[in-house]
């Protein structure tokens, strides 16, 4: 049943994020709010074809903590499924992405509309400054929150791997909170798996970490929660 519901999920997935991206293709003649409202549907419908056909669900813990000013989600990454569910939860938000996702046919208009940044780890201290600078841009525009996986790739369940220093540079450079976030989201959305398990993604949000501590102090606290 697992496979039969998996093939469902990804025929639909794939017949509507066409059908939906084509439809409304003209991305660059939008507004930039507009295309926020036509992203965050996107998502939203996604996460209830998960729920209606893969049986696959989420809670979220600790909404209470997210700052009430612009602040950086520190989320570990365990498969696709946070890509989905983050901009749910955090309006106005931009993702940080490796550079070689900036040719996604069909969703690149859309990451050039909604400010996504994008980062070349082959291009180390030019990259970075191209990093802070966009970031620094996006918060002075009205972006809430900047969505970095600090892992820097998918990790399975239990694995550990050594964090990046982007987020370290952001939060000492724009001065705004961390919020830390780990899901168990690779358990039931497991990671270059066709077929999905049914169950509960359990999504944590921990307390910000507020400006002014240094950047190993910083990196051991998201390394314990992450």
């Amino acid at each position: 049943m697992e496979f039969v519901r998996s093939l469902f999920f990804y025929l639909l997935f794939y017949i509507w994020t066409i059908f939906y991206f084509v439809v409304f293709s003209q991305v660059r003649f939008f507004s930039k709010n507009f295309t926020i409202k036509i992203a965050e549907f996107w998502s939203v419908s996604i996460m209830k074809l998960a729920r209606w056909i893969l049986f696959i669900d989420y809670k979220v813990e600790g909404k209470e903590n997210i700052p009430d000013k612009p602040f950086i989600i520190a989320s570990n990454h365990q498969s696709a499924w946070e890509t989905f569910f983050l901009p749910i939860i955090f309006t106005r938000s931009v993702f940080v992405l490796k550079k070689n996702l900036k040719n996604i046919p069909i969703f690149r208009s859309y990451f050039k509309k909604l400010g996504f940044i994008y980062v070349d780890k082959d291009n180390g201290f030019s990259s970075m400054k191209s990093l802070l600078k966009n970031a620094s841009n996006r918060v002075d525009n009205g972006v809430y929150s900047i969505i970095i996986f600090p892992e820097g790739t998918r990790v399975r369940p239990g694995e550990k791997k050594e964090l990046s220093s982007g987020v370290s540079a952001i939060y000492k450079s724009l001065s705004i909170p961390v919020l830390p976030i780990r899901t168990n989201s690779g358990e039931f959305w497991v990671n270059k798996s066709f077929i999905k398990k049914r169950g509960r993604i359990s999504v944590k949000i921990y307390k910000p970490i507020m400006p002014g501590l240094n950047k190993e102090v910083l990196m051991k606290m998201l390394e314990e929660k992450l």
